[in-house]
C-alpha cells in the first residue's frame, strides 16, 4: 500500500467515526433516553404510595411501568453499540466481552445489596447484569446475524418463559435459595428477566451500530406502530390488554413493550437530534444529567425509598403521597445534576470505571 493509500484510508477511517454522534462528546440523545428510562423508573417505584381512581391516572402508570425497563436495556444496548463503534477507546473481541462480563457481575452485586434494604422495589439490576453478560458476545456478530438474533430472541422468549414457568415449582418464582434466585433473574421473575430484556439489549446495539440517526428513529417508531397494531389485533380476538390475564413476559406483554419503547426512543431521538427543539433539549439538563449517571440515579432511589419507607409512620407515604413519591423524584433527579454539574461522573459509575477500565 502507498503512503498516499493509507493517507487516504486513514481520513476515510476518521470521517466514519466523526460521523458517529458520540465521537469525542457525550451523545445528549443518549444520555436523554436513560435519563427518561431511569425518571420513568422511579416513578414506577413511588406509584405504589399513590391511589389508583381513575382509568386516566391507570393508563398513565401502565405506561411509565411498561417502558421504563425495555426502555433502560435498549440503552444499556445503545452504550455498548457506543464503545463497540467510537473512534477513540474503542473496545472490540474479548476486551469487550470481558469488560462487559465484570460490569454485569457488579451490577448483578449491587442490586442484590440493594434487595437487601427490604423494599417494596422490584431490583432490576441483576435481570440487567446478567442480560448485559449473555448480549456481549452477541453484540459482537455482524449486523445482518445481529439483526437476525434479535428477532429470533424476541420470537422465543415468550415461548420460553412459558414453558419455565410450566416446567418448575411455582414456588421457585419467590424462593430464597441462590440457584432459585438466578433462575428468577433469568425466566423465572414476575417482573424482569433476561429472556425478555435480551431482545431490547441487542436492539440497542443495532440502534447505535446504524449512528442512532433521525432514520433510525423513524425505524423505531415504525416498528412501534406495528407491535402496537398487533396488539390492538390480539385485544380483538380476545387476548391481551382488558379482555384476558396479560402475564408479564407473554406475547401480549412483549408486544406492548415495543410499542412504548420503539415509540419513546424514536421521539426522543428526534427530538435531541432536531435544531429546532434544542432549547427544550437544553432545558431538559437534569433528566440528561440523571441518564449520564443512571447507576447512582438508581441506588439513590432505592436508598430514598427505604428511608422514607422505616422513619416515621410508615403509613405516611400513603397519605401524603404526593409529598413523599414527587419529593424522591425530585430530590433524586436535583440531586444527580448538582452532582453532574459540580463533579462530573457519578460517584458509583466512577468506581466501576476504575475496575473495568482496567481490562484490556
Amino acid at each position: 500500500m502507498s503512503q498516499q493509500t493509507a493517507r487516504l484510508s486513514a481520513t476515510q477511517i476518521d470521517r466514519d467515526h466523526v460521523a458517529y454522534p458520540w465521537e469525542r462528546r457525550r451523545d445528549p440523545a443518549v444520555d436523554l433516553v436513560r435519563g427518561v428510562a431511569i425518571v420513568c423508573m422511579v416513578i414506577a417505584h413511588v406509584r405504589v404510595w399513590a391511589p389508583v381512581d381513575s382509568t386516566l391516572v391507570t393508563v398513565a402508570l401502565l405506561v411509565v411501568n411498561n417502558v421504563a425497563s425495555p426502555l433502560f436495556a435498549t440503552v444499556m444496548g445503545i452504550s455498548a453499540g457506543i464503545v463497540l463503534t467510537r473512534g477513540s477507546h474503542r473496545l472490540v473481541g474479548a476486551t469487550f466481552v470481558a469488560r462487559n462480563l465484570v460490569r454485569g457481575l457488579i451490577l448483578i452485586g449491587i442490586g442484590v445489596l440493594l434487595q437487601q434494604l427490604g423494599t417494596f422495589v422490584a431490583i432490576v439490576l441483576m435481570s440487567l447484569g446478567a442480560t448485559l453478560v449473555v448480549a456481549s458476545p452477541l453484540a459482537l456478530l455482524p449486523v445482518p446475524a445481529l439483526a437476525a438474533t434479535t428477532v429470533v430472541t424476541f420470537a422465543v422468549g415468550p415461548w420460553v418463559n412459558s414453558a419455565a414457568r410450566a416446567g418448575l415449582d411455582p414456588a421457585r418464582v419467590y424462593s430464597t435459595a441462590w440457584v432459585d434466585q438466578v433462575l428468577q433473574w433469568f425466566v423465572l421473575s414476575t417482573h424482569y428477566r433476561v429472556v425478555s430484556l435480551l431482545p431490547f439489549v441487542l436492539a440497542g446495539v443495532l440502534l447505535a451500530r446504524y449512528r442512532l440517526t433521525v432514520r433510525t428513529a423513524l425505524i423505531s417508531i415504525g416498528v412501534a406502530v406495528i407491535a402496537g397494531a398487533a396488539v390492538i389485533v390480539l385485544r380483538l380476538l380476545g387476548h391481551g390488554l382488558g379482555v384476558s390475564e396479560v402475564v408479564s413476559g407473554g406475547v401480549p406483554d412483549a408486544l406492548l413493550d415495543v410499542a412504548l419503547t420503539g415509540t419513546a426512543l424514536g421521539i426522543i431521538v428526534l427530538a435531541a437530534r432536531s435544531s429546532v427543539l434544542q432549547p427544550a433539549v437544553t432545558a431538559l439538563a437534569p433528566v440528561r444529567a440523571a441518564g449520564a449517571m443512571a447507576l447512582t440515579c438508581y441506588v439513590l432511589h432505592v436508598g430514598l425509598i427505604a428511608i422514607a419507607q422505616r422513619v416515621g409512620d410508615p403509613r405516611a407515604p400513603y397519605e401524603h403521597w404526593l409529598a413523599y413519591g414527587g419529593g424522591i423524584l425530585v430530590v433524586t433527579v436535583l440531586a444527580c445534576w448538582a452532582w453532574w454539574q459540580v463533579i462530573g461522573k457519578g460517584p458509583i459509575e466512577r468506581v466501576m470505571g476504575l475496575v473495568t477500565d482496567r481490562i484490556g
